[in-house]
Formats: C-alpha cells, sequence, structure tokens
C-alpha cells in the first residue's frame, strides 16, 4: 500500500524527529508543531498513514496494524539514512500514533540507533470500557464485513478546549470521522502487544499526557510509563484535554518537549 510521505525540512539541521499522526487525522495538523521544532534546527519527517489523509487506501481501514509499521518504519529509514552519524533522531507518536510508535520501537531490531521516543495522550487503554455485547458483535463483523465503518465518536470538544482549533477540525477536508469494524480489532490487538512487549522497548522515552483525557485512559499510560525497562518520563497534564500540542498551553508542551530532546542528543 502506497502512503503519503511529507519532510519539514531545515537548511542545517540538528536533530529530526519522525511525527506519526492519530486517529482520523493527517500531518497537516501539525504544521505549527512542525514550524516550532525547524526553529530550533528539528527536522520533521511525516506523512499520513495508510487509510488517512492524502494515503491511499480506504478511508478510515486497515487489513492489518502493520501497515501502519511498515509507512512509519519506512520514514523513520529516511529519518536515519540522512542523518548518519551527524545528528539523533527522535520518534514521535500522538494517541494512536503513539501506539504505532511503541509497537514499531517494540519491533524496530535497530531500535538503539533512535535517540528517544516521544509520545503525547499515546492510545494503550481506551478511557471507556466497550460494552461485552459490542466487543462480541465486532468479533463476528470481522469476519463477515471486516471493511464496515462506523463513526469513531470522536468530537472537537473530546479532543481540545481551544475553540479556533475545535472550528478547523469541523471544517478540515482531510479529516475522517470513521473507522472500520477491522481498525477497531486491529487496534485493540496492537495495545495487547504493546503492554505484552513492554519489556523491548529499550529507549529513552517521555510520556506526556492529558490530565482530562476523555479518550485515552491517563492512569493506564502512566502505569505503562512506570514499567518501562530504560528511562522513562512522565508528566500529566492537569485540566487539559487529549490533544496536546492543540491546547491553548500548547506553548509550555512544546518546550517542554523541545528541553527532553536537548537532554537526549539535540546540541544547541
Amino acid at each position: 500500500m502506497e502512503w503519503f510521505s511529507h519532510t519539514w525540512s531545515v537548511e542545517k539541521p540538528r536533530a529530526a524527529m519522525v511525527l506519526i499522526h492519530g486517529t482520523g487525522e493527517h500531518h497537516g495538523r501539525y504544521q505549527h508543531v512542525a514550524d516550532e521544532l525547524n526553529r530550533f534546527g528539528v527536522e520533521v519527517v511525516t506523512g499520513d498513514l495508510p487509510g488517512w489523509g492524502r494515503s491511499a487506501g480506504r478511508k478510515g481501514h486497515i487489513d492489518s496494524f502493520s501497515q501502519y509499521l511498515d509507512a512509519a518504519g519506512a520514514w523513520v529509514e529516511t529519518a536515519l539514512q540522512k542523518a548518519g552519524q551527524k545528528y539523533p533522531v527522535f520518534v514521535f507518536g500522538h494517541s494512536m500514533g503513539g501506539l504505532v510508535a511503541v509497537r514499531l520501537i517494540e519491533r524496530f531490531a535497530e531500535r538503539k540507533r533512535l535517540a528517544g521516543l516521544i509520545l503525547t495522550s499515546p492510545c494503550l487503554q481506551l478511557k471507556v470500557p466497550v460494552p461485552q455485547w459490542k466487543a462480541r458483535l465486532a468479533v463476528w463483523l470481522d469476519k463477515s464485513w471486516p471493511t464496515l465503518r462506523m463513526a469513531s465518536g470522536i468530537t472537537p470538544e473530546m479532543v481540545t478546549r481551544d475553540p479556533e482549533v475545535q472550528k478547523a477540525y469541523i471544517t478540515d477536508p482531510w479529516q475522517y470521522p470513521k473507522v472500520s469494524v477491522r481498525w477497531y480489532q486491529e487496534l485493540h490487538r496492537a495495545m495487547g502487544e504493546a503492554w505484552e512487549e513492554r519489556g523491548s522497548l529499550l529507549l529513552p522515552t517521555l510520556v506526556l499526557q492529558a490530565g482530562d483525557d476523555l479518550l485515552v485512559d491517563a492512569d493506564a499510560v502512566e502505569r505503562f510509563a512506570a514499567d518501562l525497562p530504560e528511562e522513562a518520563v512522565f508528566r500529566r497534564f492537569p485540566g487539559m484535554r487529549h490533544e496536546l500540542l492543540n491546547e491553548p498551553e500548547r506553548e509550555d508542551v512544546l518546550c517542554c518537549i523541545v528541553e527532553w530532546m536537548k537532554q537526549h542528543g539535540l546540541e544547541m
């Protein structure tokens, strides 16, 4: 499957970040993040995951979670090849993109070539448990009608308190509000595998979690971070919603990310 790739370049990179977006969205929603990182000499390598944004594939659908890992892995290889030994490469993932990043690093044989992993509100456990009857129905539909798409249930108010971002969320032509039955099943499989294989997440990790997250279980994310085998910094932002980098306090979050990157190889 083809996917759309994009790089926000700088003339003389001091570091690179591979950025992996979340459910329903696309890389373009991170233009403001890339602009700020570029200001510090950080090149941003990214794109749209299969089935989202400008990438090919049925919208909101995947046959396997490995399709996401293939796309993100290609972006990581692009960043590593360009960086060589000259500057560090970080991986960043938000929400479902955080889950993609975790699974990628758990499986990436050469993970030590990377300088660190940064996660914001990673999708490691959903906030609202799924009723058993819905879970059973999803298993049946996964076999009989895996491409059936339903509304994700994510609203602008769930992701941010910023009214301007909420408006843009509604009018964004690349934003897609549905997910397939197979997507849902693959998400849950990937979350389970992320927990089972967290012992292989051998990379310095920064986990920033929204305190008022209506989509992801913040307590579960904190437990995940506390149980990682290497250095992991966890910080919860009280009162903030799911998309930390789209909240009114986004500058504080970006500052936290840049400062951590400085401690792990970003030279100013």
